[in-house]
């Protein structure tokens, strides 16, 4: 038991990290995130399969024939669920429902995928030589202790029916500037029919959508592009794009083009306004300073945009100007001069 935990700990963090996988919320290499088992790391997504097995290994020898095989029957079913979970099933599900080509890695970084895939092949390994034979009986209880496991992934990356979900992500996003992204978007509904562009305004705004830059911490502007294709969706191609969304987080209404348009090139969202105050300010003040200075400006000036609904709000400019108080306290600690000139000049 104590060769099993050290191994069946460690064998999926080693292996992330040999891969290059990234922590779960951005930190770097995989291998400490997911070594520790506590909220707010990755290793906590670890302890259910790690558990439920470590069970397994310490049970399984003692007991029956019927016993023992149901055990490996559930230990081949999450095993199976960890395979699912690494494979980019959602984006084949997708391809398939509306006929276009799959495109993209068959593999995704997935960590509950690797914790279940590690543990239920550890523990089969683990319990190999246990005696009681066969290995599986074949009976009902046994079948569906093999198959349920799986069920979870599929019944997630099962698409919803076309008419449930007019709108889906194709190429997902790519950023251009700072606090720029754009998004490709599948839809089956014609895009030039009357009506479209009220649907899709509607879906994104909508928090399950994810699409408006409200939505996303590190967004302003979004270019929504919209297309009838969806391997073109998938693929990115901008050439195919029917229609254009530009959604901006400062409460600038929606603009609309056909084809493709340029949402950005005369848009200055909350980032730049502070980048263009920045650059006014001497470069003889710290640039802790400036970026201060400026951030008051911008924020004294700032227009809070209004929502039908505050839930799931990430605005970029009210968690900065929110935060300027306690900057405030903090530079007039570190550099008390320049903020006192600073400000008189507000």
């Amino acid at each position: 038991m104590i060769v099993w935990v050290l191994v069946a700990w460690t064998l999926p963090p080693l292996i992330a990290a040999a891969l290059g996988w990234e922590g779960i919320w951005g930190s770097g290499s995989a291998l400490v995130d997911y070594l520790i088992p506590i909220p707010v790391a990755g290793g906590v997504f670890h302890v259910p399969s790690f558990l439920i097995c470590t069970l397994a290994v310490a049970r399984l020898p003692k007991l029956g024939e019927v016993g023992a095989s149901r055990v490996r029957a559930a230990l081949l079913g999450i095993t199976l669920a960890g395979v699912l979970w690494l494979l980019n099933l959602q984006a084949m599900l997708f391809a398939s429902q509306v006929g276009s080509t799959f495109i993209g890695g068959t593999w995704q970084q997935n960590p509950v995928g690797l914790f279940l895939l590690s543990d239920g092949l550890l523990a089969l390994a683990f319990t190999a030589g246990a005696p009681q034979r066969p290995f599986v009986r074949l009976e009902v209880p046994t079948v569906l202790l093999g198959l349920l496991p799986a069920a979870l992934p599929i019944l997630m990356a099962w698409p919803k029916p076309m008419d449930d979900q007019p709108f889906r992500i194709g190429a997902g996003r790519f950023a251009g500037a700072r606090s720029d992204e754009t998004v490709m978007v599948y839809s089956h509904v014609q895009i030039h029919q009357a009506g479209f562009r009220k649907q899709a305004e509607d879906w994104a705004a909508a928090p399950s959508s994810m699409v408006h830059p409200r939505f996303h911490i590190d967004s302003e502007d979004t270019t929504v592009m919209f297309t009838n294709d969806p391997d073109a969706a998938n693929r990115g191609d901008v050439a195919r794009v029917e229609a254009t969304l530009c959604l901006y987080e400062d409460g600038t209404g929606p603009v609309w083009f056909d084809g493709t348009g340029d949402c950005f090139g005369n848009h200055l969202n909350f980032s730049e306004r502070i980048e263009r105050e920045v650059a006014k300010r001497s470069a003889d003040e710290p640039l802790e300073v400036r970026r201060y200075l400026a951030a008051r400006a911008v924020c004294g000036s700032l227009v809070v945009p209004e929502s039908e609904s505050a839930a799931g709000l990430e605005l970029r400019s009210s968690r900065v100007c929110g935060a300027l108080a306690g900057k405030r306290t903090e530079l007039l600690q570190k550099f008390p001069d320049e903020m006192n000139r600073g400000e008189s000049t507000l």
